[in-house]
Order: structure tokens, then sequence, then C-alpha cells
């Protein structure tokens, strides 16, 4: 059994913690945070060991896995580090802030061994839309197109100071919420090659130097289009929504069901943990690294992360690669 230890028990590290009761493979034995009553939180509800210092907790031998659950501006140094210490690690999204990091660290020595999470891949509405794609009952992709609308005031980003700029969040709406819905497309339909988008901070003025908003056409091999449209400025968190066109019938993601040309084919679990509309896609991922060996791969969310850094460098084109916009 491995012993696990996860690194930032702010929004998302309890999640893994609730997941990883459920594994046979996996053990929380440690958390590591900067802020005493998290850590107690952890200690008391699991009674795991408490670290405040990042590397000496790479220390502890005892250790076999690092969960990366920090802020942005922290991943790519994180999972190094861990790498550098023998442990493996699971990677919370974004891996990487900007496209040099996610370069660089392709390139590290043990990155095999990172595995990213992308949960959403893993509910059942998804799994059953990769096998329409890719068994082609319905004949070839049309088109595609995805909708986000949810919901982050003003409280959200003051709860955490590296929330909503650019050195340490890395971006914004779309690096953080809508990440995973632009990872239906990769993931379901195939590598998008070719990316035009547009991004706005309409709501959020004088609050975050980031979007928070966009709009964006995809191109996929044979000319297949997508549209995506996400907004953080909706007045609730809606469940993703995905629509694909193909040639002898439609499939719709919406309300966490999947509807193949009007009829009910598929519907997500219920989360144990997190918020309801993500779905329970933590669980499975956790379980499957830990019990099955199996885990998406840097190679495997490499094209999500090309397309959204794409997207900021067209979006933004004073960004360059990786400077902020005036």
């Amino acid at each position: 059994m491995k012993k696990v230890c996860i690194a930032g028990y702010g929004a998302v590290g309890p999640i893994h913690a609730v997941a990883l009761e459920k594994t046979k493979g996996g053990r929380l034995y440690a958390v590591c945070d900067t802020d005493p009553e998290r850590r107690r939180l952890c200690r008391e509800q699991y009674g795991v060991l408490e670290y405040e210092d990042y590397d000496t907790m790479l220390s502890d031998r005892e250790i076999d896995c690092v969960h990366i659950c920090t802020p942005h501006h922290l991943h790519a140094e994180m999972i190094r580090k861990a790498l550098d210490a023998g442990k493996d690690v699971v990677a919370e999204k974004p891996v990487t802030r900007t496209r040099q990091e996610w370069e660089a660290l392709r390139a590290y020595p043990g990155s095999e061994r990172v595995c990213v999470v992308l949960q959403n891949r893993l509910n059942p509405c998804v799994q059953a839309m990769r096998r329409l794609v890719q068994e082609k009952s319905l004949g070839a992709v049309r088109a595609v197109r995805g909708v986000l609308t949810w919901s982050r005031d003003r409280a959200y980003y003051e709860s955490g100071g590296w929330r909503g700029k650019w050195e340490t969040e890395g971006g914004g709406l779309l690096i953080n919420q809508a990440v995973h819905t632009l990872d239906y497309f990769s993931y379901i339909v195939g590598n998008v090659e070719k990316v035009r988008a547009s991004m706005a901070n309409h709501t959020l003025e004088g609050v975050i130097e980031v979007e928070d908003t966009l709009a964006a056409t995809l191109e996929f091999a044979g000319g297949v289009r997508g549209t995506f449209f996400a907004t953080n400025g909706y007045g609730e968190n809606s469940a993703p929504f995905l629509e694909i066109l193909f040639e002898n019938g439609i499939a719709r993601y919406i309300d966490q069901k999947l509807w193949v040309d009007g009829v009910l084919t598929a519907e997500d679990a219920p989360a144990a943990a997190g918020k309801a509309y993500w779905g329970s896609g933590h669980e499975r991922l956790i379980e499957r690294f830990y019990d099955e060996g199996e885990f998406f791969t840097l190679s495997d969310a490499a094209n999500t992360m090309e397309t959204l850094f794409s997207m900021y460098e067209d979006a933004w084109p004073q960004r360059g690669r990786g400077a902020s916009p005036r």
C-alpha cells in the first residue's frame, strides 16, 4: 500500500482525502500545508502526520506519493522536487501555470510518473460520448460545441491572494474553471489543431487582472470545427454542456445526463465530495491510480494544455511566451 501526502489542504485537498479513503492501494499518511488550521482539520479527521515545510516532508522516506493541491504558481517546482525525491505525483490542474513551465516539465526526468487530475474524463457520460466518436456508430463528427456558465464573485477571489492574478494563477476562467470543459474537446473529439480566442473581464473589473469570459473556435483534423463559450459571470454554477453533431445523429451532455437523439443514454454519478456539478471523477481517477495502476500522463494531457496556452496567446498577443498583458 502506498503512503500518501496531500500538499495543500484548501479547497480541493479534502476531496482527494475522501477519495483516498475508498482505495485499497493508497493510504493518507500525511498532510503538508502552511496553514496550521488546515493541517489540524486533516489530522483530526484522518490521524495523519503534519508537515508545514514541503522540503522537510519530502525527506520522509515513508511517503510514496505526493498529491499537489496547491495554488497554480507552486505546481511546477513542487512537482519537480517530488520527482527528485523519488515520489510519484498526482497533480491537480493546471499542471503548470505557463507554457514554459509545461515544456520544461515534460522534459524533466521522471515526469512519466505524474498523474494529471483531469477527473471529468471519467464521468460516465463523457466516457459514453467518447465511445460514440471512436466507434462511429452515428457516423463522423461534423461539429461540436461546449458551454460553461459558472459564478465566481469578489468574495471567491479575495479568499486567496493568489487568485485572479497573471503571476500566480496564470489566467482566470480558462485555466482554473473552464479547463475541464476545454479538455472534453481533446479527449472526446480528438486533437485540436488550431484555435482563435477572445477574452474579457466583464463582471470583475477592479477585482481581478484576468479573464472572466471567453469565446473561441477550435479546429480539428479534417476541418471539423468546435465552438466554445465560458463565463464566470452567470448567476449560478450550471453543469457543463457539450453537444456533438454527427453525420447521422446528435449527442447532448446536459445536466450531467447524456441524450443521444433525444434518448437518455447515460447519467453521471453524484460526487461524494466537492461540487455536485463536477460528478464523481475524482474518486474514480484516484481509485484507478492506486488500485489499477492506470492514470492520465502528461502526454495524455498535452493537447489540452497546449490548446489552453494557445488560446491565451491568441487572445492576449502581448503576453507572448508568458508575459503578463498590460
